[in-house]
């Protein structure tokens, strides 16, 4: 019995818990939707941005390159180069741009021209060959027959740069095949270019990061900015030069994605919302328990009334059925309560009902039911109660424990009660007929008490 008691409880708490359940998988789904759609119009927007840089910077490299075939053209015709109209020639060149530092020839690859020549001259004479940061691209150009744009790198004259080299090839005299006369290097500022093409390590809410030195892409080294972009990289896109490229990179700088678009509003919203209606829905179910608790149960006394005592004889009626375990029934009525109410007041009374139901409480045992069913009258559920000797002790111990005076503010009240008890099955297998005769017992009892008083005192009758 108690097993169902319990599982009735629990019932409305697990259909909430189901709910939440199922209330966390369509919040997490929907967190799922959401933050795709979040980040496809991140990526969006960061594919916009880069795309943007992308072509600003590729126009500010192929114009600084595109001034430096004048240079290798002249050369090429004139391998025994003018010292005063090759200065002429890299002088309009640089001032051409903002960005080149300055040009230099390098016959047989070693350094012999260079402008402007102040603050450059720790690179005359400089051998490609023997240095070991530069080598390498200078190799791939004649390797390749090609320019080759490398860095950015470390000059000897200071400072930190690109270098665009192309190989120049001449003619020969005799038979007309090339030669190998040297490189022609174009020293590019870098951060001038950048800062020309809009490169900076945030751009409209994003970190930027450019990967690929010496025109290799992404097995080449950092170009510009930090590694980590590459490593939680949102886009990315190659930006493309003569014979090379790099790799330009974009994520979110965490600051600036709007709030309203992160991914975990979703979360914030439909997590907020379950918890309101779990809540709301607990203090139902506890709001429907209390108000059951009292439809069940005596305001004045606590204890269970009619509605749920005749609930508990028909589930121990049930029980018998596949137990076969019987239990007996107590109708329990006071007497003379209407005097008490009369002599000492409603208060006194209703004190009274609560040490009636006190005290039938201390004589039963734990899984035993003591109800009051209205009025002055009680009723107790006792199973496993098997004949009418067990019944009647029990009763005689109810009536005992009654018949004690009660204290009331330091004045005795008599207390005594008619008892009438009937057994399941014996008396009966229905259950409002052992109602009846528990009932029936109960006023036979009552109507004998009346007799023994009335043959004690010769006047005096117990007026229910």
């Amino acid at each position: 019995m108690k097993y169902r008691q319990t599982r009735r409880h629990l019932a409305p708490y697990l259909a909430i818990l189901l709910l939440v359940v199922v209330g966390i998988a369509i919040t997490e789904s929907l967190h799922k939707v959401v933050a795709d759609r979040a980040l496809q119009l991140q990526r969006t927007e960061a594919f916009g941005v880069i795309s943007q840089l992308r072509a600003q910077l590729e126009s500010e490299i192929n114009s600084v390159l595109y001034l430096s075939n004048g240079l290798i053209s002249y050369v090429t015709v004139r391998p025994e180069v003018d010292v005063e109209q090759w200065r002429a020639l890299a002088a309009e060149i640089v001032r051409g741009t903002a960005h080149v530092r300055n040009i230099g020839l390098a016959p047989d690859n070693v350094i012999r021209f260079i402008y402007p020549v102040q603050g450059n001259e720790a690179a005359l004479g400089l051998e490609y060959e023997k240095s070991e940061s530069q080598w390498p691209a200078v190799k791939r150009a004649i390797d390749g027959g090609v320019m080759v744009l490398a860095g950015p790198l470390n000059l000897v004259q200071g400072g930190v740069a690109l270098i665009a080299r192309t190989p120049i090839y001449t003619h020969a005299d005799l038979d007309g095949a090339t030669r190998y006369w040297g490189l022609a290097s174009v020293v590019i500022d870098a951060e001038s270019l950048f800062k020309a093409a809009g490169i900076h390590d945030q751009v409209s809410g994003y970190r930027i990061a450019i990967m690929g030195r010496d025109g290799v892409g992404e097995q080449g080294g950092m170009v510009f900015g930090s590694p980590d972009v590459f490593a939680q990289a949102l886009a990315k896109m190659k930006i493309f030069f003569p014979n090379g490229h790099w790799v330009i990179a974009a994520v979110p700088d965490g600051v600036s994605v709007s709030f309203w678009m992160g991914q975990h509003i979703t979360r914030l919203v439909g997590y907020g919302f379950l918890s309101v209606l779990s809540l709301l829905l607990v203090m139902l179910v506890r709001l429907y328990h209390a108000s059951e608790g009292e439809a069940m149960h005596d305001q004045l006394t606590g204890l269970p009334n009619r509605r749920l005592m005749i609930e508990r004889i028909n589930q121990l009626a049930a029980l018998h059925e596949r137990s076969g375990i019987g239990f007996a029934l107590y109708f329990i009525d006071l007497n003379g309560f209407k005097a008490i109410n009369d002599n000492f007041g409603h208060v006194a009374g209703d004190a009274v009902l609560v040490e009636v139901g006190r005290r039938l409480i201390q004589v039963v045992r734990s899984s035993d039911t003591v109800a009051r069913t209205g009025g002055d009258e009680f009723m107790v559920l006792q199973p496993g109660v098997k004949s009418d000797a067990a019944a009647k002790t029990v009763a005689e111990k109810m009536g005992a424990a009654l018949g004690v005076p009660f204290q009331y503010r330091f004045e005795p009240i008599d207390i005594s009660a008619a008892i009438g008890v009937s057994i399941y099955p014996e008396d009966t297998d229905t259950v409002d007929k052992l109602i009846m005769i528990a009932d029936d017992r109960m006023y036979d009892h009552k109507a004998e008490i009346k007799i023994k008083n009335a043959a004690h005192t010769g006047v005096r009758q117990y007026d229910n």
